[in-house]
């Protein structure tokens, strides 16, 4: 078993109400991972005992940076990412204002999101979001010119489902 794997099992035993519940795809980025994993940290620091039903509902690739999307038992979010001329436009919906909370994780999420966009997502190294055959793609020098479904390939750590 690889180095990141072990550390993804241990982070999934550690916090395994955050990776439980309904789904539409949890996959975790090599290059990305340390950060991942601190955000994971400080979430479960600020809820403390009361875990409000979090969970994460997608995590993946967008535009060549990560993306973490979560649900709680008290708010239902959408989140909507699009491009126009001048970059990426990001919407959150359904955070009322006694959603104090959601909006502390959606913080710290978003902050991990931002470190991904100057991390390469395999190695962590310094990179660059670059079109890799025509698809935005956070990588390093080294890992520029593979084809973007090799970078993608190699970067997910792969494991056992966990329900």
């Amino acid at each position: 078993m690889d180095k990141e794997l072990e550390q993804l099992n241990e982070l999934k035993q550690r916090f395994g109400y955050m990776f439980a519940g309904p789904h539409i795809g949890l996959d975790i980025y090599r290059g990305w991972f340390h950060d991942f994993a601190q955000a994971c940290e400080q979430i479960d620091a600020l809820l403390g005992n009361d875990k409000i039903g979090f969970h994460f509902s997608q995590i993946k690739e967008k535009y060549g940076w990560s993306r973490y999307y979560f649900d709680t038992d008290r708010a239902n979010l959408m989140r909507i990412s699009t491009r126009d001329g001048d970059g990426i436009v990001e919407s959150i919906f359904g955070l009322k204002d006694e959603h104090d909370i959601e909006k502390q994780i959606a913080s710290i999420l978003s902050d991990a999101e931002q470190k991904s966009m100057h991390k390469c997502i395999n190695c962590s190294g310094p990179a660059e979001i670059r079109k890799v055959h025509a698809m935005l793609l956070c990588v390093c020098d080294a890992h520029a010119y593979e084809g973007r479904g090799e970078a993608v390939r190699h970067a997910i750590i792969r494991g056992e489902k966990h329900d």
